[in-house]
This record gives C-alpha cells, sequence and structure tokens, in this order.
C-alpha cells in the first residue's frame, strides 16, 4: 500500500494562512503521523512565514516539505482568481502526485470545481470554507440582489460538491450546515483553533506603560487587517462621537497591516481622529508575529471588531474569549451570533459609527456589557489549535489511503 501524501494548498500568505497552515505540521509532527505532507504555497506565504519553513526543514525525517507553486497570490476579479486557483490546483496535483489535496481556501476553487475541473489521477480533494452568506439574510432590509446573490452561492458550493474528486467540506460556520445540500462529499465542522498561551506579567505591564494606558485609561484594541471591510473607519468616525470624559478615558491601538489602497486614507483618518477628539490613538502599520499576540490581548481591555457585514469565522474573537477580555463587535453573521449566543461582549450595528459609539459608551460608562468571562472561558477553550489539528487530519489521512486503495 502505497504512503498517503497530503498536499496543503494555499495561495494567500496573511491573515490566518500561516496560523492555521504552522498549526497543521505541529499537529503532524507531535504526532508522527503517516506518510508525507507537502505545503504547496505561494513564494509571498514562503518568505512571510519563515516559522513554516524551519518546521519543515528541521523535521525532514516527517516527511514534511514546502514548494513555492507561483510568485504571488492571483489578483483581479473574483471570477478571475477563482480560475487561476484551479488551474494552478491542477498543476500541482500533476507535479505533486499527492493521494489528497486540502484546499485552505475552498471558495475561491469552488468554481473551478463546478464547471468540471478533472485530474488524470485518483486524488481526493477537500477544503476549508471561510465565508458562507447564503444563510445570513439581510432580514428587513433584504433586497432582490441579496436573495440572487444568496441562491447562486448556495448552487455554486452544489454543484462543487458534486465534483468527483471532492470528499469532503470543512466548515468554520456549524449554522451553513443544514443548508448545504450533497450527495457525496462530508460535511464537517471546523473549530477555528487558536493556541491558548498565558501572557508574562511583565510584558502586559511594559506594553501599558508604553501605550501611556495608567489607571485612569482602559485600552481598546483594534487587531488584524486594518481596511475598509474591517470597519477601521466607521470606529475611527465613532471615536469623535464619544462624550469628552469617555475619550479622556480611552486608549486605543490600532495594530496590524493596511491593504495598499486604504493606507492613505487610514493614515488621514487616524490623524483626523487624533485633532478631532481626546481619545489616545497608537497607531502601528506592520506584520504582527504570533510571539506577540498574547501579551498583546492580555494588555487589552477590550476588543474592537466592528466589521462590515462580515461573514465567516474570526480567529481575533476566540483570542479574545481565550484572553478573557470582552468584544465590541459587528451583530451580522456569524462573529455577531457567537457574540450573542455565548455573552462574548456586545454586537451592535457595525455600520453606523454612531452604534459603535454607543456601545463604547456603555463600556466606558460601566453600563450593562453582556459579557461574561466563564462562557467566554468555554467558547475558547473548545477552540484551539491542536482541535482544529485534529479534526482536518485524523479526517483526511483516513480518506486518503481508501482513495489509494481504491
Amino acid at each position: 500500500m502505497t504512503r498517503p501524501h497530503l498536499v496543503v494548498f494555499d495561495l494567500y500568505a496573511g491573515g490566518h494562512h500561516g496560523q492555521y497552515v504552522r498549526q497543521l505540521l505541529e499537529y503532524w509532527i507531535a504526532h508522527r503521523m503517516p506518510g508525507r505532507l507537502t505545503v504547496a504555497a505561494s513564494q509571498e506565504f514562503l518568505d512571510l512565514h519563515s516559522d513554516v519553513i524551519d518546521l519543515a526543514s528541521r523535521t525532514s525525517a516527517t516527511g514534511i516539505a514546502c514548494q513555492s507553486i507561483c510568485a504571488a497570490a492571483p489578483t483581479g476579479g473574483l471570477a478571475r482568481r477563482a480560475l487561476v486557483h484551479g488551474r494552478l490546483l491542477k498543476r500541482t496535483i500533476g507535479s505533486l502526485a499527492p493521494t489528497h489535496v486540502l484546499c485552505m481556501y475552498m471558495d475561491h476553487v469552488q468554481l473551478s470545481l463546478a464547471l468540471g475541473l478533472r485530474l488524470r489521477r485518483a486524488v481526493s480533494i477537500s477544503g476549508i470554507y471561510f465565508r458562507p452568506t447564503f444563510h445570513y439574510a439581510r432580514d428587513a432590509d433584504a433586497i432582490l440582489k441579496d436573495t440572487v446573490t444568496r441562491v447562486r452561492k448556495r448552487l455554486l458550493l452544489q454543484a462543487a460538491l458534486a465534483n468527483p474528486h471532492v470528499t469532503h467540506l470543512f466548515s468554520l460556520d456549524p449554522y451553513v450546515i443544514p443548508y448545504v445540500k450533497t450527495r457525496q462529499a462530508r460535511l464537517i465542522t471546523l473549530p477555528d483553533g487558536v493556541t491558548p498561551i498565558g501572557a508574562a506579567p511583565d510584558s502586559v505591564v511594559a506594553l501599558r506603560t508604553r501605550w501611556e494606558a495608567g489607571s485612569r485609561r482602559r485600552v481598546a484594541l483594534f487587531f488584524g487587517s486594518l481596511s475598509a471591510r474591517k470597519g477601521i473607519f466607521q470606529m475611527l468616525e465613532a471615536l469623535t462621537m464619544l462624550p469628552e470624559s469617555h475619550q479622556r478615558q480611552l486608549v486605543v491601538v490600532v495594530l496590524g497591516r493596511s491593504a495598499p489602497h486604504d493606507h492613505a486614507r487610514l493614515a488621514t483618518q487616524v490623524a483626523a481622529c487624533r485633532q478631532r477628539s481626546r481619545v489616545h490613538v497608537i497607531y502601528e502599520d506592520r506584520y504582527v508575529s504570533e510571539a506577540e499576540l498574547p501579551s498583546l490581548f492580555a494588555s487589552a481591555d477590550l476588543v474592537l471588531m466592528p466589521y462590515q457585514r462580515h461573514v465567516g469565522s474570526s480567529g481575533v474573537l476566540v483570542r479574545a474569549a481565550q484572553a478573557g477580555i470582552p468584544v465590541l463587535a459587528s451583530d451580522y453573521g456569524l462573529v455577531g451570533q457567537y457574540v450573542r449566543e455565548h455573552e462574548l461582549g456586545l454586537a451592535t450595528n457595525a455600520t453606523r459609527p454612531c452604534s459603535l459609539a454607543q456601545g463604547l459608551s456603555v463600556w466606558l460608562g460601566n453600563g450593562p456589557f453582556p459579557f461574561d468571562p466563564v462562557r467566554a472561558a468555554a467558547f475558547g477553550a473548545a477552540r484551539t489549535a491542536e482541535r482544529f489539528s485534529q479534526t482536518i487530519l485524523e479526517i483526511l489521512l483516513p480518506a486518503a489511503v481508501s482513495k489509494e486503495e481504491r
């Protein structure tokens, strides 16, 4: 029997991508999984995530390797990027000859699969579905365009799952499973895994000192992608709407990487916010390493998540829960559902700066803020890196072996 060869296919570099791939490698090494694992990623990914390269190079006996498959992630419109994904996936399978491929971003592979992508070898394809939208209606704001979009996305996914190579779909949103119809692919809820690591007390003191967050100020953290879709501009506008007494209580740390097309606008709006309010705004546009995150979250009193019509999961939400920190978040989609259901903080209409300002005022004024630290801890404990990797690898390796045997 041929040993299974799992290829982890990823064309993107930022955000959760490096975190998820590293977690899979660490689980593979710790549990001595059988067969081979090849990380097929963009050169940008390999350049940015040297920790993944180091893991592979230090543990050659475990059968881990890395392979660059293109110079950069596909650009252009959604359909064009999706078709490029399909072509690169087919080329990667042809050159690496895996028994199974895990597409780390199934959303951009499904179009090629739905259009009938066929491969000459007996290979199984699975993927992580990040952004299901068709089961979240806009309720009273629903319009015909939204309805057509939801129907189109549902049919596209169902067509992709009908491709004979597809065996498993991992969804970070458990609420979408009942809405997906498939005869052959297995649907699996995937916990958005984050490794819970405590922060050293002296590092927390050092950070809060650097941020000038004394006993009279509270820290609200905006971390991650500093883009329009994450609501950074609505959040900055909301700060100027706070009463001056609340502004003087607040330090807002804005930390992450901005999209190139948002960079100038963001710098301008941060400067305007500093001029128009008494909020102490700290702005650092840079990549944040995994090692910095425990201290970063432990040093905050509130995590800001004003995502704009965001769909899918959020590692930031999991990190906040594990750190015992409440969130001020969007009330839409999976994030809103989780925040309400598990009492992780306050969910509000994040498209309106006045709603965000009101939520901040409730928190700063010690009003009724729906945060339950016990339930938050349970939420975080159920979503660890170990459970994320175990869910994938314990399912796919037997699948890869059985496919080869057939």
